[in-house]
């Protein structure tokens, strides 16, 4: 019977440490989880702002991706212009610049023709004449 009470007071005892550890346990973990909830809204004012400032850039960032399209459209539309307006002035100094050029090369050309047709019929007759009057000469 001895050993009967020891053993029941063994389980009893063990049974007290295994109790009083579990309840140590939940008071412990009921600790963590305030601690938790203090910690929690404590961060959310600064999670809230770090967010409020991600919406912020990315508002920002797609202002500065929209404009910067619009200003390249702005300038590939310009470039285009300008490029027509290049070549419209290249072909209004061409035709004003080489069609007189062309028209006073051949201008010349035809009195420079008209120089030597005029100087063979000149030279022709002034060397008949010399060669007639040489001939009564002798």
């Amino acid at each position: 019977m001895t050993a009967e009470i020891f053993m029941a007071f063994f389980v009893a005892f063990f049974a007290f440490i295994v109790i009083g550890l579990l309840a140590g346990l939940v008071i412990g973990l009921r600790a963590l989880n305030s601690k938790l909830d203090t910690l929690t809204k404590m961060a959310e004012p600064a999670i809230n702002k770090v967010s409020d400032t991600l919406d912020t850039v990315q508002r920002v960032t797609m202002n500065v991706g929209e404009k910067t399209d619009a200003i390249l459209s702005r300038g590939e539309t310009l470039t285009g212009n300008v490029s027509g307006h290049v070549e419209r002035t290249a072909s209004v100094v061409q035709n004003t610049v080489t069609t007189p050029l062309i028209n006073l090369s051949s201008t010349l050309a035809g009195v420079s023709k008209a120089f030597a047709v005029y100087g063979n019929a000149f030279s022709s007759k002034h060397n008949g004449r010399n060669k007639s009057s040489d001939h009564v000469k002798e």
